[in-house]
């Protein structure tokens, strides 16, 4: 079963991008996820809420222009073992006023605002530290069956690659899962992000919303341009300036 990295067909490609991402998310069971794609861990999900799924998964996509996906095949089958999902930012991606994140595919009402709080918590470091042009990775699985043939290496080499060619510095959170292979590839940890967004009057939905996404620790991450990062002698260029 050869693994090869391509790029994906926006196409024709999401409905088993999201097969592939839910089955990685579900095992081991990371609940944060479920904030986006409330399925996940159903095993028959109703039909329209599967299709909303793919379909958003696919909007994120073609909506953004800096938006990149690759994917590895099992060029045996066709079937996708995994996949990444890359923000190429050649600009700021942060100046001027960005449009508020929206939660949309939860209805109006606490689970929204629960959302919208803990995006936007996850993403202040990142705002805070990365107001420059940079390869951001938003997400990258591997589907159970494949782990262990260097599938989510193959997504890492591409992106560090183009960061490189670009002059890019990298970006990405880090979760408990994914820490050992950022790792690896020479990122360096900036900051620990802990999600446990709070409101003074929290309802049932709130509390529910809670237990839905647990706690989770996540961690930004960074690769200078070029991936040579010394503690203690590399430049964060974020430091010393007032954001």
């Amino acid at each position: 079963m050869p693994l090869e990295l391509r790029e994906i067909d926006a196409d024709a490609d999401f409905p088993a991008l999201y097969d592939c991402y839910m089955a990685s998310y579900g095992e081991p069971m990371q609940p944060f996820i479920k904030l986006f794609f409330p399925t996940l861990g159903k095993p028959e999900p109703p039909k329209d809420e599967y299709d909303e799924g793919v379909a958003r998964l696919k909007a994120w996509h073609v909506l953004d222009p800096d938006s990149c996906w690759r994917k590895v095949i099992d060029t045996d089958t066709g079937r996708i073992a995994g996949a990444s999902s890359w923000k190429i930012h050649r600009e700021n991606p942060f100046a001027g006023e960005p449009p508020p994140f929206e939660a949309t595919w939860w209805p109006a009402g606490s689970a929204r605002i629960f959302t919208e709080k803990s995006m936007a918590k996850l993403g202040e470091p990142r705002t805070r530290c990365g107001q420059r042009p940079h390869v951001y990775l938003l997400s990258i699985f591997t589907h159970p069956e494949y782990r262990r043939r260097g599938v989510a290496q193959q997504s890492m080499d591409w992106g560090m690659k183009r960061a490189d060619e670009l002059g890019l510095e990298m970006f990405l959170e880090a979760g408990e899962h994914g820490r050992a292979l950022y790792e690896t590839n020479g990122f360096a940890y900036v900051e620990e992000i802990l999600l446990d967004v709070t409101t003074d009057t929290p309802d049932e939905r709130w509390v529910e919303m809670q237990q839905l996404a647990g706690t989770t620790t996540a961690w930004l991450m960074w690769r200078p341009v070029g991936g040579h990062y010394e503690e203690g002698k590399t430049a964060k260029p974020w430091e010393g300036t007032s954001i």
